[in-house]
């Protein structure tokens, strides 16, 4: 990839459960790419399946009628993934808190909701976004920064989105 470029997927999958594994492998692909190592192309492919999964449950009522748009960028710097969908369940949870699962296998916390937890804890920065290209609905961004070799990875973007989802 030459410096400074970017370069832009853009997939429609329909809202239906299994069309989210057209996501994971395309953008295993584009993290395949830009050199990211096997481990954390694991952890994007993970994160990438809960993201579609809750937008085909919750932000499209898995009708297939609907799409989810799923956008990758890709830059010399960073993996920015984009996932769009028309928002039928209403607006999107405040913010992301830690599951508990002891209450889970206790009886006394409902099973599941541990989606957006495990994908703030495999990739860079996740969070809701406002929309700011018109769009209707919910748009759930998650970004990916390349580190050649250092294990120290930026806690926060330009856009104040950090680790936790919540806007700074």
């Amino acid at each position: 990839m030459s410096p400074h470029s970017n370069r832009v997927v853009e997939l429609r999958i329909p809202s239906e459960l299994g069309y989210e594994k057209i996501a994971r492998e395309a953008v295993a692909t584009v993290a395949h790419r830009l050199n990211f190592s096997r481990e954390k192309i694991e952890d994007i492919k993970t994160a990438i399946s809960e993201a579609c999964t809750n937008a085909i449950r919750y932000g499209s009522g898995s009708d297939a009628r609907m799409k989810v748009v799923v956008i990758l960028t890709a830059d010399e710097d960073k993996l920015d993934i984009l996932i769009k969908d028309p928002g039928a369940s209403g607006l999107p949870p405040v913010g992301i808190d830690i599951p508990d699962i002891s209450g889970m296998v206790e009886g006394k916390h409902r099973l599941g909701g541990m989606g957006l937890y495990i994908i703030r804890e495999l990739v860079d920065e996740a969070g809701f976004v406002e929309p700011t290209d018109g769009h209707e609905g919910n748009q759930f961004r998650m970004v990916i920064y390349r580190v050649d070799g250092d294990d120290n990875e930026p806690e926060v973007s330009a856009s104040g989105i950090d680790n936790g989802g919540t806007p700074k």
